[in-house]
């Protein structure tokens, strides 16, 4: 446990300004605010224009701190420093399908089968410790209470891009049922110097049915049973360029890199059931099973050895001027399987105008791994030939089960409320080594941690404020040797005001790491065994601010909807330190992934049946890619992209998007290997129906 005290001093509760509420969602203060501020509507008007299967930009509009990613590649985010204990969830489950085996995977849901999305930096203790540092929350798609609704989406773009969706459902007595399928495909043109394109196909397959009570059931009950399925089948290269070429031409690719492949199956199976068993509680329980299968490629090797600046030279002369001998290259490959299985629970009661939350939770979830390496002959045709099967250097099994409970109390005193909670979960890791040699250390250990927190608020008219603190714990993986949780002060102030069409947020934090985590982030060039590590950063402190605005101007004829949403964050190491990694890096200095400013912008005009919007996204300069150098930042970004809608009728819509409309070379990944580009200007022509 942390050797900092956790209190809070008679001085910050004398100055503490925060709500009432006694809503029957267990809904604290600080979450009302995040609410306000982090809470993205993506079927509203100002917003449903922008059709992305997936975006930063609006990752970014709803709170999170997200990394540069290339086009069709999950977006990975990150608060307050933190990477672990951040998760990923839909519906209130865990969308990855093994949150605490497979800690380096990183899977977001196709945006068009949500209908909303929020960012929660300073979580409850009831979500348990894997979402201790953060959660991102979508709300799938619901049932329509229509008796039957359809909406299709299709949509083509100028670098072949074809991509098509519709959904389909209805209610009808005492049931209802939803189906929504997606299918996207894509072939951008990667600047490869011989003809070669990378090829992408994304299917999305979302089902649900519900019922209502039984006939003769005691309590009102409502049950509905989920199943999600998604493949996608993605060549995308990661191999970069020399510095000199990189001026000459940043998205260019080599084309050894075109053998670069991922290939991924997913499978998610939930039974969500509410119970009211009074007018003054209610019970949920959640049910969930997932499976998900990985296996991919990327070009990593030169003649046994780790690509790096001077190899790649000696790849970029040779694709200039090709020798009979060839190049002997050589692909990290991985072939990885997911499972996880869990079943929650959480139960919500009013004692008078008091509020108590109960939940518990039990998780297990297996990652079987196997990780290695295929050689190839690069010819003097460029024509890149394998010479070897899959050879697997590292197999091993990490298993893990997890039980949690924790109970949150809301006491409401008028205009004020003190919110008490405590969580606890007890964590069991271990890993199991395959018959390939290999330097792994086997794991069998167990670990447990208490999550306490603290809230006061106060709410005068339009304005709310909490003053809340946190003991934060999140337990290691696997491949963490020291077998090392990570855990956190965690301190935040939140005020927020709402009039009208403004609202306008602000929260104050400050997060004080006895232990951080960081495993193998995108971009770092790791070999077999760094993929399988977690590593611990002692002693890191993060302060930060999070500012947004949100605000409609209606006139006559037009309106005008603007929201904005501004992140400082100044993440540093206490010490000096080094590890597998990362390698070295000096004291008090900015961790790498961690931008210091983010800033995202919406707004445009809608006028009668056209609209037209805006939306833009700004970070500061990155380096998170390995070596914790200068010379591999990743300058400060913008990228900027448009929208423009006319509705035909009720019915049918026609819109045009222009992504990265400033056709700037944004940089993705800034590596040893070199540099990778985002993609350049696109334009898609789409269509909406509603029926």
């Amino acid at each position: 446990m942390s050797n900092h005290p956790f209190s809070l001093s008679v001085i910050a509760t004398a100055v503490l300004y925060v709500c009432y509420s006694t809503n029957a969602v267990a809904e604290t203060v600080t979450e009302s605010i995040d609410k306000i501020n982090n809470q993205l509507e993506l079927q509203q008007s100002s917003i449903s224009q922008y059709h992305y299967r997936q975006s930063d930009i609006v990752l970014g509009l709803a709170g999170a701190t997200v990394l540069p990613a290339t086009p069709h590649q999950n977006v990975m985010f990150t608060h307050a420093g933190a990477t672990d204990g951040v998760a990923i969830l839909q519906d209130g489950i865990f969308f990855s399908p093994a949150p605490y085996s497979g800690q380096h995977l990183v899977l977001q849901p196709n945006l068009l089968h949500q209908q909303q999305v929020s960012f929660t930096g300073m979580t409850s203790v009831t979500e348990s410790s894997e979402a201790a540092f953060g959660k991102l929350d979508y709300q799938s798609v619901q049932i329509s209470p229509k008796k039957a609704a359809t909406d299709v989406n299709l949509e083509g773009s100028d670098n072949s891009a074809i991509n098509g969706g519709v959904i389909v459902s209805g209610t009808s007595k005492e049931s209802g049922m939803l189906l929504a399928v997606d299918y996207q495909s894509a072939s951008d043109d990667v600047g490869y110097r011989i003809s070669q394109e990378a090829d992408t196909t994304q299917k999305d397959i979302l089902f649900k049915i519900a019922a209502k009570s039984l006939p003769g059931a005691r309590n009102q009950q409502t049950t509905e049973f989920s199943y999600q399925y998604s493949s996608q089948d993605s060549d995308r290269g990661n191999l970069g360029l020399t510095s000199a070429d990189f001026a000459l031409n940043p998205t260019a690719l080599y084309s050894a890199s075109s053998t670069d492949n991922t290939d991924g199956e997913r499978q998610r199976y939930v039974l969500a059931h509410k119970v009211i068993l009074s007018a003054t509680s209610t019970m949920d329980t959640d049910f969930y099973y997932q499976t998900y299968s990985q296996q991919s490629q990327e070009m990593r090797f030169v003649d046994g050895v780790q690509i790096d600046n001077d190899s790649l030279t000696d790849i970029a002369t040779f694709e200039t001027s090709p020798t009979v001998d060839g190049m002997n290259l050589g692909a990290l490959t991985q072939n990885n399987d997911f499972a996880g299985f869990g079943v929650q629970t959480k139960g919500v009661t009013m004692y008078g105008q008091h509020q108590v939350t109960y939940s518990a939770r039990y998780h297990t979830d297996k990652a079987e791994m196997r990780l290695g390496q295929r050689d190839w002959l690069w010819g003097n045709d460029l024509v890149l030939l394998p010479t070897t099967d899959n050879e697997y250097a590292l197999t091993y099994t990490d298993d893990a089960s997890a039980f949690s409970s924790a109970v949150d109390t809301k006491l409401n005193y008028g205009q004020w409320s003190v919110n008490l909670g405590l969580g606890y979960e007890h964590v069991s890791v271990s890993r199991e080594l395959g018959d390939v040699n290999t330097s792994l250390n086997a794991a069998d250990f167990s670990d447990d941690g208490w999550s306490p927190s603290i809230e006061v608020a106060y709410q005068s008219g339009p304005w709310l404020a909490a003053l809340q603190a946190k003991q934060a714990w999140t337990a290691a993986s696997a491949g963490n040797i020291e077998q090392t949780a990570q855990e956190a002060l965690q301190y935040q102030l939140a005020l927020s005001y709402q009039q009208d069409a403004l609202s306008i947020a602000m929260t104050a934090y400050m997060h004080d790491y006895d232990s951080q985590h960081v495993s193998c982030l995108p971009g770092m060039v790791c070999d077999y065994e760094q993929i399988s590590l977690q590593e611990n950063i002692k002693d890191v402190s993060v302060v930060g601010a999070d500012l947004s605005i949100a605000y409609g101007v209606s006139f006559d004829n037009f309106s005008i909807p603007l929201k904005a949403k501004y992140q400082y964050a100044q993440a540093e190491t206490d010490n000096a330190n080094c590890n597998e990694l990362m390698g070295c890096f000096a004291a008090n200095s900015q961790l790498p992934w961690v931008p210091e400013q983010q800033l995202t912008l919406s707004s445009g005009i809608v006028y009668g049946d056209f609209s037209i919007m805006a939306q833009a996204l700004y970070q500061s300069e990155l380096g998170y890619q390995g070596g914790f150098t200068n010379e591999r930042a990743i300058d400060s970004q913008w990228k900027v992209d448009i929208a423009a809608t006319y509705r035909l009728t009720e019915q049918h819509e026609l819109y045009v998007r222009v992504e990265n409309l400033l056709d700037e070379e944004l940089v993705a990944n800034r590596t040893v290997m070199g540099f990778q580009g985002q993609s350049e200007m696109t334009t898609y022509f789409g269509y909406q129906g509603h029926f």
